[in-house]
């Protein structure tokens, strides 16, 4: 191969940054996640300083509804080249259903936080007159899942952001009485960015937005609050 085509292919990679078509990425346990568990290693909850489970009294809490309002929920993100063109698509494993996964990731951070969780499946069969057993009835939307791949011409990233709302009801009158929006942000630099790039940027965003939930749906004032 010659200098000429070999530097003209070189310039295309950085240009392109990546090649067409999905990128399927796994997305791990977003309490447990770090950088290095994409090497294969693995982390308890106790190896984890943000993450204490709470122990003592559950409270029960039943879940509503939960929504993926994604504008797009076909994928979870893109491959553009630098002019802008779309030249393929992240998204989860095949087989994967991406709001089963937060679904089960809410439903645990709940239970660590020392919540015991009635699934929206089987709230829906719980008469009217048996919600008083409920501290709360929650539902969350999930509004943005999304890594993004626009290379420039000297350094390329994948970018990624997670945003979700959470609310509680009172059970009786269906009243909202808390909301909270949770965000996380994610980056995978590089001179040139492939699956595992995207694997990492979105799993960054993902876990910074649960453990902010399991933060806040954790802290005792909040529990307190729904005990009364």
């Amino acid at each position: 191969m010659s200098k000429k085509m070999s530097w003209v292919m070189c310039v295309s990679i950085l240009l392109g940054g990546c090649a067409m078509g999905v990128d399927r990425v796994k997305l791990y346990d977003p309490l447990e996640y770090t950088p290095s568990e994409r090497e294969g290693g693995s982390l308890a909850y106790a190896d984890v300083p943000e993450i204490k489970p709470v122990t003592g009294e559950k409270i029960p809490i039943a879940i509503k509804k939960i929504r993926d309002s994604r504008p797009d929920i076909s994928k979870i993100g893109v491959k553009k080249n630098t002019y802008g063109i779309v030249m393929g698509k992240v998204d989860v494993k095949k087989g994967v259903i991406f709001l089963d996964v937060f679904t089960k990731n809410l439903i645990n951070s709940l239970e660590l936080a020392g919540y015991e969780v009635t699934s929206e499946k089987d709230f829906r069969s719980i008469p009217t007159l048996n919600l008083d057993k409920f501290a709360a009835l929650l539902e969350a939307d999930v509004r943005t899942f999304w890594v993004e791949f626009s290379p420039g011409f000297w350094a390329v990233s994948a970018d990624s952001d997670a945003i979700f709302e959470v609310r509680l009801y009172e059970p009786e009158t269906n009243r909202e009485i808390w909301s909270e929006t949770f965000r996380g942000k994610g980056k995978s630099p590089g001179l040139v960015i492939t699956q595992r790039g995207f694997e990492s940027s979105i799993n960054q965003a993902y876990s910074k937005a649960m453990k902010s939930f399991f933060k806040t749906i954790s802290d005792e004032e909040l529990r307190n609050k729904l005990k009364k």
